[in-house]
């Protein structure tokens, strides 16, 4: 029986290592834990191809207790939920915490005192985003739920790193808006915050040269410096509230990271070998 199932696993190593190889799978696994676990699976089996039996060995082991913790698991937290209530659930939570805090950074958060029109502006944008966001997933998931209901139906029989990951993703997805919301409020700031600097160049007779790429001297009319006086003082009595914004969603963005990293080394500890590579 053993010499059968090294006899299978050199079989197996044999046909994974060409789409391990050809694969672009290292790329895309930094943006999915599902082929992240996968990949590095299939980079464990398809490199103890040359290595020795001993390492065939643990990898077997590995797998194995991989397989029997994640069996156990869904065994142990049985009844379990409909995943499409689940994804409801999270989803609803999400957005009703995300929507008291845009509602409470609309106001005075914090006792800052922001600028009202934008606040409000940048809140009813946010908020018609979420909306969006809502409308994409009421219809997306009822196509997907059989497919969910599937995915949940094998889980026992799938390792407890994958069960992780697709959780992972699952998160993910849910939590995909906040890295949206992020990237438009530094996309602002950052917009705001080269304007200041630009205007801040030309009142000390200064401007940056984008062909030499440098900071050269400039010559500028009074009616220049008026008019950069004006848009100056404009961007710089907007520019706290959209700091105050972006250091929000750059926080919740931090939080999500942080779980998935979490998530992500929990992955790595159940697939770890002891052997160097």
């Amino acid at each position: 029986a053993y010499n059968c199932l090294i006899h299978f696993y050199k079989r197996l190593s044999k046909f994974i290592t060409p789409i391990v190889m050809t694969m672009p799978l290292n790329t895309l696994s930094s943006y999915s834990l599902t082929l992240h676990c996968l990949y590095n699976r299939f980079r464990q089996i398809s490199s103890s191809y040359k290595l020795g039996t001993s390492v065939r060995c643990l990898i077997l082991v590995s797998i194995s207790i991989d397989f029997m913790l994640g069996w156990l698991v869904f065994r142990l937290t049985l009844p379990h939920p409909s995943l499409p209530d689940s994804v409801y659930l999270g989803m609803d939570t999400t957005v009703r915490e995300l929507k008291s805090l845009i509602t409470w950074m609309m106001e005075n958060p914090a006792g800052l005192k922001l600028n009202s029109v934008l606040s409000h502006s940048l809140g009813n944008f946010f908020l018609y985003h979420i909306h969006l966001w809502v409308t994409y997933v009421m219809l997306v998931v009822p196509f997907l739920a059989p497919y969910l209901i599937t995915l949940v139906n094998i889980s026992c029989y799938t390792s407890l790193s994958f069960q992780i990951a697709i959780l992972g993703d699952l998160f993910m997805l849910l939590t995909i808006h906040i890295h949206c919301f992020y990237a438009y409020a530094r996309r602002l700031a950052l917009s705001q915050y080269q304007g200041l600097v630009a205007l801040w160049r030309l009142f000390i007779g200064k401007k940056y040269n984008p062909l030499r790429d440098r900071v050269d001297s400039a010559d500028c009319t009074v009616e220049q410096l008026f008019l950069g006086t004006i848009i100056f003082t404009i961007l710089l009595f907007l520019f706290p509230t959209t700091l105050t914004f972006f250091c929000v969603f750059f926080t919740l963005k931090c939080v999500a990271k942080f779980i998935t990293y979490i998530l992500k080394n929990i992955i790595l500890v159940l697939q770890w070998l002891p052997v160097k590579g």
